[in-house]
C-alpha cells in the first residue's frame, strides 16, 4: 500500500511540474516546449545584445559630448537617458577602449560576461583583457573563473590583485633604490683621490731625478766616443776640432752652473740634512754605502 502511495505522489509531482512548465511557457515562452540549452543560448544572445546596446549608447554619449557644452551635455544625459555622471564616464570609457582592432576581436567573448563584470574589468590593461578572452590565466583567474564569480567577488579579486602588484612594485622600488644607493657609495669610494704622503711624493721625485741623471750621464759618455772620432779625424787629416769640442763642454758646464745659481745650490752636497725617507731605518740615517743615494747627493 505504501509503495502505491509513493508512486501516486511521484506521478502527482510530475504532473504538477509539467502543468507548471506549460503555464510558464504559455506566459513567457511563446507556448514552446521548455529546453534548457535553448534558453541558455537565448539568454547569452540577450546579454550580447544588451552589451551592444551599451556600446551604442556609449557612442551616442561621445558624439553628444563633443558637440555640446558641459552643462548642456549633463542635462541631456540625466534628462533623456536617466544616468549619472559616473555611469556616463564609464560607458564612454568602455566604448573608447573597445574601439581598437585588438579589443574588437576580444569583445564578443568578453560580452558574454555581462555589462557589470565587463565594466569592472576595464581597470585592467587591454593586453590583459585580450589574454583573458583568448583563454590565458590573468592575475590567477581564467575566463571561466570570472564567469562563475559574482560581480562583487570579481571586484574584490581585482582589487586584491592590484594591491598585490602595488606591494610587489614597492618592494622592487625599495630594492632598486637600495642597490642604486650602494652602487653610488661604491663608485664614490672607488673614485676618492687620497692625498699621497709627503714621504711618498719625495721618494717618487728623487727617483725621477736619478733616472734623469742616468740618462744625461749616458749622453755625456757618448761625447767621449764622438771626441775620439774627432781626434782621429784631426790626426788623419790635420783638421782641428778642438774649438767645437771645447765649446760643447763649456756650454754644458755653463748650463749646469746656471741651474746651480737658480736654486742657490752649494758645490758640495749637505751631509746633515738627508730626508727620513732616504734613511736606513727608524734612526733616519741614510745608507752611505748605497751608490744611488751617494751619487744623487754627491757623497762619495
Amino acid at each position: 500500500m505504501s509503495n502505491e502511495v509513493e508512486v501516486m505522489d511521484a506521478v502527482a509531482v510530475q504532473n504538477y511540474q509539467a502543468a507548471h512548465s506549460v503555464m510558464v511557457m504559455e506566459q513567457w515562452g511563446n507556448g514552446e516546449v521548455y529546453n534548457e540549452a535553448t534558453w541558455i543560448e537565448r539568454g547569452r544572445l540577450a546579454v550580447r545584445q544588451t552589451m551592444e546596446g551599451m556600446f551604442e549608447l556609449g557612442r551616442a554619449l561621445i558624439v553628444l559630448k563633443e558637440h555640446t557644452e558641459h552643462g548642456r551635455f549633463m542635462e541631456i544625459v540625466k534628462g533623456q537617458f536617466g544616468i549619472g555622471h559616473n555611469e556616463t564616464a564609464r560607458l564612454m570609457s568602455a566604448t573608447q577602449r573597445f574601439a581598437t582592432p585588438q579589443m574588437q576581436k576580444a569583445a564578443p567573448k568578453l560580452m558574454d560576461l555581462g555589462k557589470s563584470k565587463l565594466l569592472e574589468l576595464l581597470v585592467e590593461e587591454d593586453v590583459t583583457l585580450v589574454g583573458l578572452a583568448e583563454g590565458e590565466e590573468v592575475n590567477g583567474m581564467t575566463f571561466d573563473d570570472v564567469d562563475r564569480m559574482t560581480v562583487r567577488e570579481l571586484r574584490v579579486a581585482l582589487r586584491e590583485s592590484r594591491e598585490n602588484l602595488a606591494a610587489k612594485d614597492e618592494v622592487m622600488k625599495t630594492k632598486t633604490a637600495k642597490i642604486d644607493e650602494l652602487a653610488e657609495k661604491l663608485a664614490k669610494k672607488q673614485t676618492v683621490v687620497r692625498e699621497p704622503k709627503a714621504e711618498d711624493v719625495g721618494s717618487e721625485l728623487a727617483m725621477q731625478l736619478t733616472s734623469l741623471e742616468v740618462g744625461i750621464r749616458s749622453q755625456v759618455s757618448r761625447l767621449k766616443d764622438l771626441f775620439d772620432q774627432l781626434n782621429a779625424h784631426s790626426e788623419a787629416h790635420g783638421i782641428s776640432h778642438q774649438a767645437k769640442m771645447v765649446g760643447t763642454l763649456n756650454q754644458i758646464i755653463l748650463d749646469c752652473e746656471q741651474l746651480r745659481e737658480s736654486y742657490a745650490l752649494p758645490t758640495e752636497a749637505p751631509t746633515d740634512n738627508v730626508p727620513e725617507w732616504l734613511g736606513g731605518g727608524e734612526t733616519g740615517e741614510y745608507q752611505r754605502d748605497d751608490p744611488q743615494v751617494s751619487g744623487q747627493f754627491g757623497i762619495g
